[in-house]
């Protein structure tokens, strides 16, 4: 029974869980009650019912060929940048993998999608993930497909990494796939049983009912097939899903609409298709299409939705909370205008989006506590990193390792550990100068053994040798010790 003045659980429970995240972070700091509350399992699953309620979906764009911003658009048609982690370190704008839970899955690395970061947006932290283990050197890569989702049977957060492998004329394409677990903070390589086929360079996997979802292509007798290539989150396993036949010219979309597959299918600008005015290149319609029950031969079928008439140049960028696609419309001296599209209901209404001229993609967001490292693993960033670090050390692991929480003054214990084998050679150097006092300036500094030759990669410990020397000198000197 609760204490006199004092509210029961259950009712401060659920009056916490609708308050919004930015509210709770600063209640953390309340007591130490609060603190185990706010970020227990059970309180983060029902404030991620309620604010689920309430999704909403942002729009990553480029205002410009040179700057690159990060922009909400909610169902209140409000819009609000967002500080995006590690840009000034970046040698390329970060890719969004996908969204899911108040999770942001991004990638940063410059190719081939070796570097990822996990986001919580309205907590402000991110943790940088481990590097994947797929990497063979004897084959060139070819192309690399990701994708992010949430396994609802484990409760687990999963990115998924599709390599495919360059190979010779008359040999089949190797397809190689892995699978980070947001609760053991590991890679996994498992079985790519896809067969010889390509998924398409660029796209992200499209979640829809626990699976990720990408376009693919293989050579068959007739031609190039083409096909969508369906992972199970929780059994891990892949599989193809036949799509209609398209003529060529012709650009497909895959999305995810009110719980079911859907395809968008539009001409591309580059082909000579003649619109309403007669002026080529110009994409005016736009088919939707949903993967259905029907009674058809492999007991599913695509069912025609709807489609749209445009009278610009447009095309689908995504789909806002699942019940309405995303246009984008080219308008001549007017840069770009977005519409959102029912195709249910045929309903359309403007969307009071910020100038996105150059590209533009949307995600899914809702608020969320979700961390963003699971299984107790204390990888979580709540900083932005120096200004000063070094683009060339910039990966997965030196992000952790240089930007970690320094809220106590302490380097995490990864670090600590890496660092310890270069201060031990700096012990030995300076009992190698007490048994040389007869020289007229330290060993040490002629003699430092610089990273190379003792085998210490500096991307590995994320410091240059510079900075070691200075860390060292500005540390441990002591002019006591000169002989």
């Amino acid at each position: 029974m609760a204490n006199k003045g004092t509210l029961p659980q259950e009712t401060l429970t659920d009056i916490l869980s609708r308050l919004p995240v930015k509210s709770l972070t600063r209640f953390q700091s309340v007591s130490k009650p609060f603190s185990a509350l706010i970020n227990s399992p059970a309180f983060i699953s029902a404030h991620l019912r309620r604010s689920s309620r309430h999704s909403s979906f942002f729009f990553r764009h480029f205002n410009n060929p040179s700057g690159s911003n990060f922009s909400f658009f909610l169902n209140n048609n409000q819009i609000g940048d967002v500080e995006v982690p590690l840009l000034g370190c970046l040698i390329r704008f970060p890719k969004i993998v996908g969204s899911c839970n108040g999770l942001v899955c991004l990638d940063i690395s410059s190719c081939y999608a070796r570097g990822f970061v996990l986001w919580n947006i309205a907590r402000k932290q991110y943790s940088c993930l481990p590097s994947p283990r797929i990497s063979d050197s004897r084959r060139p890569f070819w192309m690399v497909s990701t994708g992010f989702g949430f396994d609802r049977k484990k409760n687990d957060y999963k990115v998924v990494r599709i390599v495919s492998f360059g190979c010779e004329k008359d040999e089949s394409p190797v397809v190689m796939a892995e699978v980070f677990s947001w609760r053991t903070f590991c890679w996994r390589v498992i079985e790519a049983s896809i067969g010889a086929c390509a998924i398409h360079e660029g796209q992200n996997g499209v979640v829809v009912n626990g699976g990720l979802h990408w376009l693919g292509n293989s050579a068959g007798k007739s031609g190039i097939q083409k096909f969508i290539v369906s992972f199970d989150l929780d059994t891990e396993e892949f599989r193809k899903i036949p799509i209609p036949d398209f003529p060529a010219g012709i650009c497909v979309k895959i999305m995810g609409f009110k719980g079911s597959l859907a395809l968008a299918f539009y001409p591309a600008k580059e082909v000579d298709v003649h619109s309403r005015h007669g002026r080529p290149g110009v994409a005016d319609w736009i088919e939707f299409c949903v993967w259905d029950e029907c009674d058809g031969a492999d007991g599913k079928c695509w069912t025609k939705l709807n489609s749209i008439q445009l009278t610009t140049v447009g095309y689908p960028v995504g789909v806002a909370n699942e019940t309405g696609l995303i246009i984008k419309k080219l308008m001549e001296g007017q840069g770009a205008q977005f519409i959102l599209f029912d195709p249910s209901n045929q309903y359309y209404r403007g969307m009071h989006i910020c100038d996105a001229s150059y590209s533009c993609d949307v995600h899914s967001y809702v608020e969320s506590l979700v961390p963003v490292s699971g299984g107790g693993h204390d990888q979580v960033i709540e900083e932005e990193p120096s200004e000063c670090c070094d683009i060339a050390l910039l990966n997965c692991e030196s992000c952790l390792k240089l930007n970690h929480k320094r809220s106590n003054g302490n380097l995490p214990t990864c670090t600590t550990k890496k660092l310890a084998l270069p201060f031990l050679l700096f012990v030995l150097c300076v009992l190698n100068w007490h048994l040389l006092k007869d020289s007229t300036s330290p060993p040490f500094l002629s003699s430092w053994p610089c990273a190379t030759t003792l085998g210490l990669k500096t991307r590995r410990y994320c410091i240059k040798p510079s900075l070691v020397h200075s860390a060292v000198l500005g540390h441990f000197w002591d002019s006591s010790l000169v002989p």
